[in-house]
C-alpha cells in the first residue's frame, strides 16, 4: 500500500475514533506499518512454544448481558469475491496453516474460510462480541494484529453464545460472531492457526487463547497493534464506517 494510502487511512481512522461517543482513552502510538499499536506492547517474534495449560477462567460476579439471536443477513462488502465454502474440520486439533500474505487490498479472495491469513481490507474489524456476521476482509486484518476470531454456527444455542461472551467480553483482542455456512459448531481462528471444537469447555480452547490472543501471539505479524475502533461496532453494526473508510482509501 502506498504512503499516500496509508496516510489517508490514518486520517480517517482518527476521525472515526474522535466521532465515536465514549471512545476509549488516548490515541495509541503508531508502529512501523503506520497502524496504531498499543503503547508498550511490541510484537512477539518467532514460532510458538508448546501451549501452556491454563487455569479455568474466573467466574463472573454478574451474568452476561443478553445478546440478540445470531442472524446471518449481513450484506457482503465484497460480493464478487471468490471465497471457498467452509470445510468441516477435525475437532480438537490445532491446524497449522500457511502464510498467505498480508497485503492491503479493497477486496480479496480466500481459498479457506474462515481465513487465517491473506490480503485484507486496509482497516481492521473492531474487536468485540457481534450478533451479526463480520466480513472476512476486515476480520483477517484483526488477526494480523493478534485477534482471535471465534466463529460459531448461526443456529447454535443462545446459551452457548452467552458462555462465549462471558469469557471474552473483556478481552480487547477477541472477535466473536456467527459465521454462515460454518461446518463446525465453533471455530477459533488466529493468524495461521485454527481450532474447531464442539464444546466451548474443551480444554483446547483455553490453550489456544493463552497461546495466540493479543500481544502474546507468537505468529501475528503485528501482535499488539490496535483492535479498537475501525470498521464495525458491536454488537449489531459490523459494517459501521466501512463506506466512509472506503472513500478515503480508494
Amino acid at each position: 500500500m502506498s504512503f499516500g494510502l496509508k496516510a489517508a487511512l490514518l486520517v480517517v481512522l482518527s476521525a472515526v475514533a474522535v466521532s465515536a461517543c465514549g471512545a476509549a482513552g488516548p490515541a495509541a502510538e503508531t508502529g512501523p506499518a503506520n497502524e496504531p499499536v498499543a503503547p508498550g506492547e511490541p510484537a512477539a517474534p518467532g514460532e510458538p512454544a508448546a501451549p501452556v495449560e491454563s487455569a479455568a477462567p474466573a467466574a463472573s460476579d454478574s451474568p452476561a448481558a443478553p445478546l440478540e439471536p445470531p442472524v446471518s443477513d449481513t450484506p457482503e462488502i465484497c460480493p464478487d469475491a471468490q471465497n471457498a465454502a467452509p470445510e468441516r474440520l477435525v475437532v480438537g486439533r490445532v491446524l497449522e496453516l500457511p502464510d498467505n500474505g498480508k497485503d492491503h487490498v479493497l477486496c480479496a479472495d480466500y481459498g479457506r474460510t474462515p481465513p487465517a491469513s491473506g490480503a485484507h481490507f486496509p482497516a481492521w474489524q473492531t474487536c468485540g462480541i457481534y450478533s451479526r456476521p463480520v466480513q472476512n476482509q476486515t476480520a483477517v486484518h484483526s488477526l494480523e494484529h493478534g485477534a482471535v476470531w471465534v466463529s460459531y454456527q448461526p443456529e447454535i444455542e443462545p446459551a452457548v453464545v452467552q458462555t462465549i461472551a462471558a469469557r471474552l467480553e473483556a478481552e480487547p483482542f477477541a472477535l466473536v460472531a456467527p459465521y454462515p455456512g460454518l461446518q463446525n459448531r465453533i471455530v477459533l481462528t488466529a493468524w495461521r492457526r485454527q481450532l474447531a471444537v464442539d464444546d466451548w469447555s474443551d480444554p483446547a480452547v483455553a490453550d489456544f487463547l493463552d497461546t495466540y490472543l493479543g500481544r502474546y501471539s507468537p505468529l501475528a505479524p503485528e501482535a499488539g497493534a490496535s483492535c479498537g475502533r475501525a470498521v464495525g461496532s458491536a454488537p449489531d453494526a459490523p459494517n459501521l464506517d466501512y463506506e466512509r473508510i472506503l472513500e478515503q482509501v480508494s
